[in-house]
Parts: C-alpha cells; sequence; structure tokens
C-alpha cells in the first residue's frame, strides 16, 4: 500500500480520537446501568482507533510521525485498559459481553480482537538478538540444548533393532507384490473383455447416430463441470471450501506480505538515517547558532545582575548547579503565593480545632452512635469510590497528540517529500532547546560564573581599601569556607553510613554472572517460538442473551486471547502503560489438561520479547536446597528487574500453595516440598514497584486442592487476576482442525468432513491439546508426502481420535464447581450457580453432561452454607 493510505487512516484515527474526547470524560452523574452502557461505547470505539494506530505507527516509514502516533498510541492503549478495569468492576466479572451493544452499532464480534502490538519486539530486535545469543551460549556451554535434544529423540523413538527391521520390510515387499499382481490381473480382465465384445461384434452405428452419442456424451460432461464449478465458487464464498486459485494466480496475502516487509526495510534505513541526522544538525547548530544563543543568554544574565544591583544595592549570588544554574533566571519561579494560603489554612486549623474541642465536651454522649453510623457509612463510601471512574492518567496525553497533529501534521505540504524522509526543520526545531541547554550548562555558566565573582571581589577590595580593612574580609571569607567545608564532610559521612546497610546478598555480583548461574540451572529457559493467535478460536454471539438469562457462560476462546492482551501482554510491553495503568503483576490460568496453559504462558513471553523465567515445582526440584531457597528466589526476581520485560513461569502451582500432606501424596514426590518458595515469593513480590515490569504466571490444573484446604485465602488472594481455560466449542473446533492440519502440511480435501470431527470432539469433550496430538500422529512426514495420491479420510482422523484420552466430565465437573463457585465470581452464592449451570447443561446433553451427583450436591451445599 501507497504512503498516503497510511496518511489517511492516521488522519481518520485522529478525527475519531477528537471525537471520542469531547465525550471522555463524563461529567453528569449516571446510574450503572448508564454508565455500563456509555463506557462499553468508548470501549469499543477505543479499540478500533487502538487497531488503526497500531496498523499506520507498524507501516509508516516516515520516522517524525511514527514517534508522534507511537505517543498517541500508548495513551490509547492506556486509557482503553483503564475503562475495561472499569467495567470489570460494574459488572464483577473477568469477561465482558458485549453482543448486543455490537449489534446496535453494527459490527461484527471480531472487532473486539486486540492485535498484539508489533513493536514491542520489532523496536527491540537488537536487545531481542543479542540476549537469545547469549542464552544459547550459555546453554550450549552446560550442555543443556544437548540434552534437550536427546529427550526429542527419545520420544520421538530409538532405533528399530533387527528382527523389527526384517518385518517392516517384508511387509512392504508382500504389499507391493500384491499390487502388481493385481494390477496384472486387471489388464488381464480388460482385454479379456474387449476380445469378447470384438467377437459378438456389438452394432454398427452410422455417423449421424455416432454424431449425437458424442454431442450427448460431451454436452453431459460440459454441464456437469459447470454445475461443479459454480458450486466450488458458492462453497468458497461462503467459506466452506478452501479457495483454489488458477496457475499463476497471485495469493493477495502473499502480496500484502512482501509489500510490508519492504516497508520494514525502508522503514530501518530512514530511521537510520535519522538518528544519524541527528548528531549531524546537533553539530552544525552548535557551530553556526551556539554563539548567538550564548551572547543572547549572557545578556540576558546581565541585564538580570544589574537589575538586582539596583534593587538590593550589591551583586547577586549566581545560582548554584544543584539549583539549575542560569536557568533559574530564564524561567523564573512563580510569585510565592503559598504563605497566603498557609496563613490562611493555619487559621483554619485553629477554628477546627477549637470546634473539635467543643464537640468533645458536648458529644461523649452520643460518640457511641457516631461510630455506629460510621462504621456503617463507611464500606457505602469505599463501594461507591470502587465503582466510580478513577481520574484516567491518558487523556491529558491524548490531547495534547491530536494538538499536535493538528498544529504540525494536519495541513503540513509533503508534496516535495515523496520518499517520507524526516524534515530537516522540523528536527531543527526540536533539537534547539537541547542545544541551548548544552551552551548554558558547558559555556555561559561557568563564564558568567566567574566573571561575577571577579565584579564580587573587586568590590569588595574597593570597600577594603577605602575602609582599611581588607585582610579582615579575606580571613572572614576562608573561615566561613572552613565550616561550608566542614558541613559537606558531614554530609557525606552521613549518606555513607546509610550507604553502608546493604542486605542485597548479590550486591558484588554482575548481572551477567547471575543470569549465567540461573541459565546453568534451567531456571532461565528459552522462549518456543510461539504466538497468541495460536491459541485458536472463535467469539460467541449469545452470551450476553445467557447472562442476563441469569446462565453463568463459559468465556470463549478470543475472550481469553482478549483478556491476556489486555492483563498481560500490553502492560508487560509497554513502559509508558504499566506505570500509570491498572496493575496486574500475578495472573493464573487454570483449565484441564490440554487447554493450552503452557502455551499461552510462553506466547506472553514471546510477544513481548522477554526474560523467561521458570521457577516451577519440576524445574527448582533438587536445587538450591535448604535456606538457599531464598537466594534462589532473590537472584530470580533480581535479574527478572534488571532484564525487563520479564515473566516468572510457575507451573502447577497449586501445588506451590497445598500443605495438605494427604493430597500431596498425589503428586509426583519431589525432595523438598514445592511450598518452600511460598514465603520467600511472597517477599519479593511485595517489594515490586510500579516501574517493574515483571509479571508471574501460574498454571494449574488442580486448582480445587487448594478450594477446599486452608490455604485456600493465600492461593486466592496471590493472584490479582483468575482466568480459567475452557475445551473448545464446536465453531473453534472446526476452525482448529483446519488450522492444526494445514499448519503440519496437509490439506482439507472432501474426504475429510471438519464438521463431524469436530462434532465428534466436542461432544466427546477433546482438549485443544489431544486434537494437536491427533494430527501430529496423523501427518507424519510420510503421509503429507502421499496426501495428493491419497488424501486424508475422516475415518482414519476417528481412529486416531480414539487412542487419545479426552477431558472426561468429572474433572471438568470439579473445576466449575470448586474454582468457578469460589475464586473467579464475585458473588457470594456463585455456587449455587454454578449447580443451576450443571443442571442446565445435563439437561442439553452438553459435554459434561454426567455430572455425578456428589458433585452437584456439594455445590449445592457449599452454595448455601457461604
Amino acid at each position: 500500500m501507497a504512503n498516503v493510505t497510511f496518511d489517511t487512516q492516521w488522519r481518520e484515527s485522529m478525527r475519531d480520537l477528537m471525537d471520542l474526547l469531547e465525550m471522555d470524560p463524563v461529567e453528569e452523574e449516571q446510574t450503572e446501568e448508564e454508565a455500563f452502557q456509555h463506557h462499553a461505547f468508548l470501549y469499543i470505539k477505543y479499540v478500533q482507533v487502538y487497531k488503526n494506530l497500531e496498523e499506520c505507527y507498524d507501516n509508516v516509514v516516515h520516522p517524525q510521525k511514527r514517534r508522534d502516533i507511537l505517543v498517541v498510541l500508548e495513551a490509547v492503549m492506556g486509557r482503553m485498559l483503564e475503562i475495561k478495569d472499569f467495567l470489570i468492576r460494574l459488572r464483577k466479572s473477568q469477561y465482558i459481553n458485549l453482543d448486543d451493544i455490537l449489534v446496535d452499532l453494527k459490527l461484527i464480534p471480531e472487532v473486539l480482537e486486540l492485535p498484539v502490538p508489533r513493536y514491542f519486539t520489532e523496536d527491540r530486535r537488537k536487545v531481542i538478538e543479542e540476549r537469545e545469543k547469549l542464552l544459547e551460549k550459555l546453554m550450549e556451554q552446560y550442555q543443556i540444548s544437548q540434552q534437550a535434544e536427546e529427550e526429542k529423540e527419545e520420544e520421538e523413538g530409538g532405533e528399530f533393532d533387527r528382527n523389527d527391521a526384517i518385518q517392516i520390510i517384508q511387509r512392504n515387499e508382500r504389499g507391493r507384490q500384491g499390487r502388481q499382481r493385481a494390477r496384472i490381473m486387471k489388464d488381464i480382465k480388460e482385454q479379456e473383455e474387449r476380445e469378447r465384445k470384438r467377437e459378438h461384434g456389438g452394432g454398427k452405428f452410422d455417423e449421424f447416430s455416432a454424431a449425437v452419442m458424442v454431442q450427448k456424451v460431451f454436452r453431459g460432461h460440459r454441464s456437469f463441470m459447470a454445475a461443479q464449478r459454480l458450486r466450488q465458487e458458492e462453497l468458497e464464498f461462503i467459506g466452506m471450501e478452501p479457495s483454489r486459485h488458477a496457475k499463476g494466480h497471485v495469493d493477495p496475502v502473499q502480496k500484502q506480505d512482501a509489500t510490508h516487509h519492504r516497508r520494514k526495510i525502508i522503514q530501518a534505513q530512514h530511521e537510520e538515517n535519522y538518528l544519524n541526522a541527528i548528531e549531524e544538525v546537533r553539530k552544525k547548530l552548535e557551530k553556526h547558532e551556539g554563539p548567538d544563543m550564548r551572547e543572547e543568554m549572557m545578556e540576558t544574565i546581565w541585564q538580570w545582575i544589574n537589575k538586582e544591583k539596583e534593587l538590593k544595592g550589591a551583586f547577586p549570588q549566581y545560582p548554584e548547579d544543584e539549583e539549575g544554574g542560569s536557568k533559574i533566571i530564564f524561567d523564573p519561579p512563580p510569585p510565592p503565593q503559598e504563605e497566603e494560603e498557609d496563613a490562611e489554612k493555619d487559621k483554619k486549623d485553629k477554628k477546627d480545632k477549637k470546634d473539635k474541642k467543643e464537640d468533645k465536651k458536648g458529644g461523649k454522649k452520643d460518640g457511641k452512635k457516631g461510630k455506629d453510623k460510621k462504621e456503617k457509612g463507611g464500606d457505602d463510601g469505599e463501594n461507591e469510590e470502587e465503582k466510580g471512574m478513577k481520574p484516567s492518567h491518558f487523556i491529558l496525553p491524548m490531547r495534547k497528540g491530536t494538538e499536535d497533529y493538528v498544529t504540525i501534521w494536519q495541513d503540513k505540504d509533503e508534496s516535495s517529500n515523496f520518499a517520507q524522509r524526516h524534515d530537516v526543520e522540523m528536527l531543527k526545531e526540536m533539537l534547539r532547546p537541547e542545544v541551548r541547554e548544552i551552551v548554558r550548562v558547558k559555556e555561559v555558566d561557568p563564564t558568567m560564573r566567574e566573571e561575577l565573582e571577579n565584579w564580587i571581589k573587586k568590590e569588595e577590595m574597593e570597600k577594603a581599601a577605602k575602609a582599611g580593612k581588607k585582610g579582615k574580609g579575606k580571613g572572614k571569607g576562608k573561615g566561613k569556607g572552613g565550616k561550608k567545608g566542614k558541613g559537606k564532610g558531614k554530609g557525606k559521612g552521613g549518606k555513607g553510613g546509610k550507604g553502608g546497610k546493604n542486605k542485597d546478598p548479590t550486591s558484588d555480583r554482575t548481572t551477567e554472572s547471575l543470569y549465567a548461574e540461573l541459565v546453568s540451572n534451567n531456571i532461565i529457559q528459552k522462549i518456543p517460538d510461539v504466538r497468541l493467535t495460536d491459541y485458536v478460536g472463535h467469539f460467541k454471539n449469545i452470551d450476553s442473551i445467557m447472562s442476563r438469562a441469569g446462565v453463568q457462560v463459559e468465556p470463549s476462546m478470543a475472550q481469553i486471547r482478549q483478556a491476556l492482551v489486555e492483563t498481560c501482554i500490553i502492560p508487560l510491553g509497554s513502559q509508558a502503560v504499566h506505570e500509570s495503568a491498572p496493575v496486574v503483576n500475578t495472573v493464573l490460568l487454570y483449565g484441564a489438561r490440554g487447554t493450552g496453559k503452557t502455551m499461552l504462558a510462553h506466547a506472553i513471553a514471546a510477544e513481548t520479547g522477554a526474560t523467561f523465567i521458570n521457577l516451577s515445582p519440576m524445574i527448582t526440584n533438587g536445587k538450591y536446597t535448604g535456606k538457599s531457597v531464598s537466594l534462589m528466589l532473590h537472584m530470580a526476581f533480581k535479574v527478572a528487574k534488571l532484564m525487563a520485560p520479564s515473566v516468572i513461569y510457575i507451573d502447577e502451582a497449586d501445588r506451590v500453595f497445598l500443605t495438605d500432606k494427604k493430597k500431596l501424596k498425589d503428586y509426583p514426590p519431589l525432595f523438598e516440598p514445592a511450598y518452600r518458595i511460598k514465603k520467600d515469593m511472597l517477599k519479593e513480590m511485595k517489594a515490586l514497584k510500579p516501574e517493574h515490569r515483571v509479571l508471574v504466571v501460574g498454571n494449574a490444573s488442580k486448582p480445587y486442592d487448594c478450594a477446599s484446604s486452608a490455604d485456600f485465602k493465600a492461593f486466592k488472594n496471590f493472584w490479582n487476576r483468575i482466568f480459567y481455560l475452557p475445551l473448545p466449542d464446536y465453531s473453534s473446533l472446526q476452525y482448529l482442525w483446519k488450522h492444526l492440519i494445514e499448519q503440519k502440511g496437509g490439506a482439507v480435501s472432501k474426504q475429510l468432513d471438519i464438521q463431524t470431527l469436530s462434532h465428534i470432539a466436542y461432544m466427546s469433550g477433546y482438549s485443544a491439546g489431544a486434537i494437536e496430538e491427533v494430527v501430529k500422529k496423523l501427518l507424519t512426514q510420510r503421509r503429507v508426502q502421499k496426501l495428493d495420491r491419497k488424501p486424508l479420510t475422516c475415518a482414519e482422523a476417528i481412529a486416531a481420535l480414539a487412542k487419545v484420552d479426552p477431558v472426561f466430565a468429572e474433572e471438568e465437573a470439579n473445576l466449575h464447581v470448586s474454582i468457578l463457585s469460589r475464586a473467579v465470581l464475585f458473588c457470594a452464592c456463585a455456587a449455587l450457580i454454578s449447580y443451576v449451570v450443571c443442571e442446565m447443561y445435563s439437561r442439553t446433553c452438553f459435554h459434561f453432561a454426567s455430572l455425578p451427583s456428589s458433585s452437584l450436591s456439594h455445590a449445592k451445599n457449599s452454595g448455601m452454607d457461604e
């Protein structure tokens, strides 16, 4: 696409943003439902603006435009997260269903699909590549990669023994001979049939009859092919069949990717030229405009000196560098009005104290009543604050960004800049304040300070000569200087004393040594090439209707992707958003086996280019035993802060918080209990600050073990967000089968009925991981080579699917009853709602229809107790 395309898209996005800023924030009072509808509308519009700006920033090649777009983009992302957090607090649910609003706006659900900002990794490509090279070098040094490769080879299968190899060869040879024999027999039968027809004659046709017969066959064949072509086009149009292009046809997606690749090359070249031009223009400004700036500033300072001398009768003291130097002269602080305000406050405080004393004397009898009222009213006040929209940190940057766009770019004539290179005049305007500051600090301040001191000394000498007290004046000056020197020495000593109290056990070690030690213990790991889009699934279209009917619906896989982008990826990838947006430092992903928990943890780290630190019990087992576990956690969190962004991953997170010895027996044995890291981990989490881009991601497949024990409170309170990963629904399964088959090099043919496979997998309760395992077994390298001659059939897929265990109804029911009723839902009677959900699902024959009566009675009883 041309540059003007993205310029137009940028212009339209900024216009939409200006319209949004007129409605945001809301100044009028609103009911809860009005506030939800209004902010849901704002959220949808902000999502649209965000997607357009992200695409503009990724494709625009003008370096100065990209910087202005980035400022607005980060502000829009932050405001989008603020509004989403407000909607979550209003609805008291992790997932917000906006189906009805999308219908009113005539939008499809895919509008809410949030793409991951590509600049998170592309703008840090060099840093990420250097870090990957260092990690690979260390892994090779400690022989970690070789062990992993050996394990993979063992999993794929070792060498055949002699007898097995002979049997395989015999089977293939017998099959080849049988096929050859069948082919020969077929040819013999055909030859015999031809000879038999020749002997019996078979009747002769005249020319007219022969022509009619040929025409009939030809016309029938042509009509059949036309009908087949029309049917294929219709199926391709409605998405029921993959599109088949003619020879020489260029796929538009491939063409777009090639164009995007060329734009990224030009973008990198322009960025490099822009960075080089900054140094060149700075030097030119210092050389050509620096002297004029110097003279202008010195003249202004002399005017200030003369003015101060006229007012006070003596030369003023030149401002110290710690106070800002001559910057105070050019930008004087506002006139002091604080003294008057402080005096008025003191008067009011005195009056308030008198009133309080009088109230204490006359209000002792009603003290208890007042306390009760405060206690009752305090909760209401807190609830009102929680429900209300907090002041935004991103509206001012958005307004400034729109103003800069209007003043700089909206009416700018770029007819002479077809290649979209940087603007030199704009660069000069940007660098002049910086050059002026350099000239002021390096040249003006030292010169003027020295000259002023000389004038002060000259004046003192003249006064001393007149009074005859020249020596005394010098002595006093030395004495004062000596006192100052002592004072400074004391100050330094004090600082040194505070600095001596350092509790960091690794203060004498470099970051590289800590990083290498963690790699040697396989705690810092290489991230697989996984993306969030690999978590395949669609939105649901009737969630809001079911929610209104009182049914607690499961989140769709698209909603989970959306929630992880908002909660984890955007705050972790952007420093500006992380410091001001609602903070989320811990996230729990729980669900049945094979639902994609580990893959999503890897995807979060891969999409942000984060350091991946694995503190799972199976990884840390036997390492840093005893009291040294605190050192391990300190090192892990220190490296995570210094090499941010970072993801700290804990697999089997429920095991870390579980102290029940009876339930621990169900897990694989460890050298030391998994909960040994809990205490130090809580301590390290408290030390995290808003500027630290560190995210702790936990996975759990048996969280109900903690839900029914005394560790439930600690387990629940540790996680800021808890996401349930459900089994894929029918529509997601259709897309998942197709996606995995094409990813492994296969193709979906007519013989492979995707709808039937999806229905079987949905009703049986197969997870996405189980289907991926089936596709891996089906599409071996040899089977892929035979697909042209022998397409994949539905019978093959069903046979492979039968060999994989699904997620059984009891396992999924435990997740629903134990966790949805206590950890995720905010309402007090959530366990009873889960009971109603299970009842409805059992009536409609869903995939966990056969819930055991014991689980249902447990949900009902726990809901009544709570």
